[in-house]
């Protein structure tokens, strides 16, 4: 009896070559899906994108035959441009402590700590220059949410792959796009990744997403763009421009700022959010595409500012319905797009205050209320979003062809957009900080930041100390040199540079007497909770 015939006759045969089947099925789609990723990293895009005007030459990228690797070459090329961004603020805690005095009483309120508070922060970022550019979100580099939006932190420092540690300063940041620019200054050249065109995904296409989630290190997932131009409503960071890319590729807190890649080892977004009922990635992440972030960095390395144009309407806050748009005369299935149902109708002509007011860029070219713009630019206008976002994408003193229907009527315009300015009005009306403000705010940050008292015979009494002498830490100044370098509240100095230090005085003529950008070593007697004294050394050098 042959083989094929044993086989055949026996359960356990079928089911044999049933696993074969599947097996040699399974291989043969694995290799087209391989393949058919090769092809299209290798096609011309027709896209007008621009690229960041970044210098040097990018990472390798993971494109022709290199993709036989697949993740693992496209995240070797890839992690050495990701950065962690570690952040420290200065809360003031004023208000709070008030309120916690009213409710608990002046018994609780006088064992609390006084003063502001220190608040970290991780996120990540992605080298996009060589020169030390990093893309990243802004509420990542400006994590305490205020009366008057996000304000910066107190002080940014940037993690390599490799270990090194830079401190970072703000280059420009993006507020309606939730992006920032941040740059550090390294020896060498860095390496970075080349931006990708994000017009060019396609749903179910693999893409990676790397990053520092909640802090445990770099850390890369892989998933499928499960949808793109996703509009999210509500008062969500960078809804107000930005067309997300949806992916369920593993996305959690820490991710925010880090590269979404396309299987070219290409950045194709900046990981912003997640929708989650645990703070926790449940597979609906979202990323800035490059469509939106490449203009915004272009923008803030060239000016350090965001210019958007502005045209000068009110929108209806509700799509045309069949009704509405028979009675505007809109009605219809046009196939160029402009009578075929749908388009914006302007509700008010409005000043750069928002107010009604005949005097903008839409009113100047000849637009009026109850007019239904069809057409702006050579982008067909379906929603508030589509116009929305086609006006902000266009700088200010560019003009645009627009196609308004007016009561079934078809008339064109020209409209010359102006700048939008009302997103910083807002800001400054609200009570901004001021350029002062911030100075005085990095000048406290770089002082040793101490309050201290001589140390009294009752005080080593109260804490268990047979020693006595030094001087007693009252309080840190969040983020400032001592705070870095590890002092506490309560902390005891003894020594400074291994010379004792009996009495405030002293501490201070001693701190006095060493040069700027000096080491100063500190003896440090330390109460542990158990009332255990232990002693550290402590180290920054004279600012």
């Amino acid at each position: 009896m042959t083989l094929r015939n044993t086989l055949f006759r026996h359960r356990s045969g079928v089911g044999f070559l049933a696993v074969l089947a599947a097996l040699a099925l399974g291989i043969a789609i694995g290799t087209v899906l391989v393949l058919d990723g090769v092809s299209s990293t290798e096609k011309e895009s027709n896209s007008r994108l621009n690229t960041p005007e970044g210098r040097g030459k990018p990472l390798a990228t993971a494109n022709g035959g290199a993709l036989t690797e697949g993740f693992t070459r496209v995240a070797e090329s890839v992690e050495a441009a990701v950065v962690n961004i570690n952040t420290i603020s200065i809360v003031n805690t004023e208000r709070r402590q008030r309120e916690l005095r009213e409710f608990f009483g002046d018994n609780f309120w006088n064992r609390m700590p006084r003063g502001p508070a220190r608040r970290t922060s991780l996120g990540s970022g992605v080298i996009v220059d060589s020169q030390g550019y990093i893309l990243s979100n802004h509420h990542v580099i400006a994590p305490v949410e205020e009366n008057v939006g996000r304000r910066v932190a107190d002080k940014i420092s940037v993690t390599l792959h490799s270990g090194e540690t830079h401190p970072a300063e703000v280059v420009g940041v993006d507020h309606e796009s939730d992006l920032a620019v941040i740059k550090i200054e390294a020896p060498d050249p860095l390496p970075f990744v080349p931006v990708g065109d994000a017009t060019d995904l396609r749903i179910g296409e693999w893409v990676l997403a790397i990053g520092n989630p909640f802090g445990v290190g770099k850390t890369i997932t892989a998933g499928i763009v499960s949808a793109t131009a996703r509009v999210i409503g509500g008062p969500i960071m960078g809804a107000a421009f930005g067309d997300f890319i949806q992916t369920d590729a593993a996305i959690n807190p820490g991710n925010s700022g880090g590269p979404l890649v396309n299987m070219s080892g290409e950045v194709v977004g900046i990981n912003t959010l997640i929708v989650s009922g645990s703070r926790g990635s449940q597979g609906v992440g979202f990323a800035i595409p490059s469509t939106v972030f490449v203009n915004s960095y272009n923008q803030l390395v060239s000016k350090g500012k965001i210019e958007r144009g502005w045209m000068g309407i009110s929108m209806n806050d509700r799509p045309l319905n069949p009704e509405m748009a028979e009675y505007f005369g809109v009605a219809g299935e046009d196939p160029d797009g402009i009578k075929d149902g749908d388009g914006v109708l302007v509700t008010q002509l409005v000043d750069e205050r928002g107010e009604p007011n005949e005097t903008g860029p839409a009113y100047e070219a000849g637009i009026r209320e109850e007019d239904i713009i069809v057409s702006l630019g050579d982008q067909e206008v379906e929603t508030n979003f589509d116009l929305r976002v086609t006006v902000a994408n266009t700088p200010p003193g560019d003009k645009l062809p627009v196609v308004v229907v007016r009561r079934g009527e078809v008339k064109n315009f020209t409209v010359m957009l102006a700048e939008r300015t009302m997103e910083a009005q807002e800001r400054s009306e609200a009570g901004g900080l001021s350029f002062e403000e911030e100075e005085d705010r990095e000048k406290q940050r770089k002082e040793i930041g101490l309050r201290w008292r001589t140390l009294n015979p009752r005080d080593s009494d109260q804490l268990g100390l047979d020693e006595e002498g030094g001087v007693f830490i009252t309080e840190i100044w969040p983020g400032s040199l001592g705070d870095e370098a590890g002092l506490r509240r309560f902390d005891i100095i003894t020594h400074v540079n291994g010379k004792p230090v009996q009495t405030d005085r002293e501490f201070k003529e001693t701190i006095d007497s060493i040069e700027s950008d000096q080491a100063i070593i500190l003896r440090v007697v330390s109460i542990n909770q158990n009332r255990r004294p232990s002693v550290r050394y402590l180290s920054f050098r004279k600012p």
